[in-house]
């Protein structure tokens, strides 16, 4: 029988095997290796010890975690000699009212991980024994793991920051192909993280080891098309399955929440089906949205809400917030992707305890299709080689931009080589389309949105009924023209919830259904807005203090010789954390100021961005 624990931090160390079948036991490599395995383990401890994690295995491999979230938990010396299943879980989740009783006798994956999907969501599974050791993280491996060979063994973390403090020569050599992609996209492909020697856990991934085979890594839980494309199928049959996965979904992942549930209602197709599912079924709901009175998306959000008959609170949009929330950054997401998504953690002023329920949805654009017709206007794909190069062409930044980073970098760009990863992750499916959906859903969410996940998972059991494997079994099973244009999303709009059709997208100029009334209010919306715009910079109140807040053009000249100063200053960090070297002479940065993207100030903010995380690096504790 095993024992249960949750956690949210956990650090492992797997020794390597040392093969005595190919040198003599007592061989002077054997010693060594065998020395340094020691050394490197008992670093280990100390560690853990220093930072009050509880070892949980210690004799053929390390296993310790922080058990202090859930006081209730307490794994006795005679528990830890039966195998222990530990889940690991953001924050917020353990403190939910939720039950996460694994009570299967023997090792069960697919039962343990149909409860950590229909509860969790984010998390990954960890199940120790004597001897072996297994980790299998859920579908996206959203809640991240990183690897990295060290002295005598591999260790594996839930934090860079566990890895960087027990090894620090690791923070020290960048990867400049890492590097470039984040300065092209926001993030970096697949298994990158920013260190050459540091790799995140790829999606479905599990990572086995035992004393006879050593470290063995594969990806059993990863996405799958396993239904074929329903290519006959009736709108109206379609629509019914839509509405019966959503509702499934819903249930599966808000039952064992706390009542009343919150939800983000930003104004877009995804939030006003689940607000308004929701009600349908009768759930306690309360719904959030941030912002000031001319963004749009408030006022089309407070229609949608009244539209629905739920209570609907306007929350305060801060305009520093990105730099008010760049430590909680750093700390949930460690800097691996866009920072500008900490504008969601607006959302952290709702008052409610932690662990109470918080509806986001996460997934709902590319399960629908919101990028199909822009990567592939056409249905003509023959192979995923076609796909790889769609894609790329599709994700490729202006010329000039490509150019300023390589400058910045002193480093050539290898497209064929990024077009070879894009091609290696594309998963086989009945047609080719359906697997950029998986290569999006991978990659671009995996890296772009789901941070908002984890720093909401900070405090909030986050639930996101879009991200379920039966929801995009469900999705992707429907043939191409019913993705296109989110042509499917909309019409289960109009059909299931008709008064909120008639109700503009914040992004879009017209509704699903036309209508004269939210026509007129839309225009007298447009009109306030773009007359608000003009004064926006100069009205008192509304422009940031902080520089690294500003956007759309609205830095003066003063701001912009900040900025430039600031990154130049910040260069010389990067040189002193990192072995990297960037060109920020005078002639760059004016490229800078002058190439496209200048209004929004895009590659300043991302090289300040790195310019933090050098900061964050340094300031970590190292293990003696």
């Amino acid at each position: 029988m095993h024992r249960n624990a949750l956690t949210s931090r956990f650090i492992v160390f797997l020794p390597a095997v040392h093969a005595a079948n190919t040198s003599p036991v007592n061989s002077p490599s054997t010693d060594a290796s065998m020395a340094s395995t020691r050394r490197m383990q008992g670093k280990v401890e100390r560690y853990c010890a220093s930072h009050n994690l509880t070892s949980l295995q210690t004799k053929h491999y390390y296993l310790a975690c922080d058990l202090t979230r859930d006081p209730t938990q307490t794994l006795e010396p005679a528990d830890r000699a039966h195998p222990i299943l530990v889940c690991d879980l953001l924050p917020g989740k353990i403190s939910a009212s939720r039950e996460f009783a694994f009570e299967e006798a023997a090792a069960n994956w697919n039962a343990w991980h149909a409860h950590a999907e229909a509860d969790a969501q984010v998390y990954n599974l960890i199940y120790a024994e004597k001897e072996s050791f297994a980790l299998e993280s859920d579908p996206l491996g959203i809640k991240p793991v990183y690897r990295a060979e060290t002295e005598g063994g591999t260790l594996v973390a839930s934090s860079i920051a566990d890895i960087c403090s027990i090894s620090p020569e690791l923070s020290q050599h960048l990867d400049r192909n890492s590097i470039a992609q984040f300065l092209l996209m926001g993030y970096a492909l697949g298994p990158r993280s920013f260190h050459k020697g540091l790799h995140r856990t790829e999606t479905g991934e599990r990572i086995g080891w035992s004393r006879a085979a050593g470290l063995e890594l594969s990806r059993p839980r990863r996405y799958s098309v396993s239904e074929e494309i329903k290519t006959g199928i009736h709108l109206n049959a379609a629509l019914l399955q839509v509405e019966r996965a959503i509702n499934a979904s819903l249930e599966r992942h808000s039952s064992g929440a706390r009542k009343p549930i919150n939800i983000a209602l930003s104004g877009g197709f995804d939030s006003r089906i689940l607000a308004a599912a929701m009600k349908s079924q009768n759930y306690p709901i309360r719904a959030f949205t941030y912002g000031r009175w001319h963004h749009r998306e408030l006022r089309t959000a407070r229609r949608i809400a009244k539209s629905i008959g739920i209570e609907h609170r306007l929350l305060d949009y801060p305009l520093d917030n990105y730099y008010q929330r760049l430590p909680l950054f750093m700390s949930a997401v460690e800097g691996q992707s866009e920072s500008k998504v900490t504008q969601i953690t607006n959302l952290l002023q709702i008052e409610a305890d932690k662990g109470s329920a918080l509806v986001h949805g996460f997934l709902s654009d590319p399960i629908a299709g919101s990028h199909l017709t822009d990567w592939f206007p056409n249905d003509d794909l023959e192979s995923l080689d076609e796909v790889a190069d769609r894609l790329v062409r599709a994700l490729a930044p202006p010329h000039s931009r490509l150019q300023l980073v390589q400058k910045i970098l002193d480093f050539k760009f290898d497209w064929d080589s990024f077009k070879g990863e894009v091609r290696s992750e594309l998963c086989p499916a009945e047609r080719p389309y359906q697997s950029a959906v998986l290569w999006d859903i991978e990659n671009r969410q995996r890296k772009l949105i789901s941070p908002h996940l984890l720093m909401l998972g900070q405090k909030f059991d986050v639930i996101a009924p879009f991200y379920d494997r039966e929801m995009l079994q469900t999705w992707i099973s429907m043939p191409r023209v019913a993705l296109d244009k989110r042509y499917l999303q909309r019409q289960h709009l109009a059909y299931k919830f008709p008064e909120l059709a008639k109700i503009p997208r914040d992004e879009e100029t017209s509704p699903i259904t036309p209508n004269l009334k939210n026509q007129l209010l839309l225009l007298m919306d447009t009109l306030a807005r773009k007359a608000f715009i003009k004064l926006y910079g100069s009205v008192k109140g509304y422009r940031p203090e902080s520089i690294w807040s500003l956007g759309q053009g609205m830095a003066n000249a003063s701001q912009i010789q900040k900025m430039n100063d600031s990154i130049r200053d910040g260069g010389k960090l990067l040189t002193e954390v990192f072995d990297l070297q960037l060109n920020l002479s005078d002639e760059t940065l004016a490229l800078i100021q002058s190439s496209p993207e200048n209004g929004d100030y895009q590659t300043t903010r991302l090289i300040f961005q790195l310019v933090e995380y050098a900061k964050w690096i340094k300031a970590l504790p190292v293990s003696k």
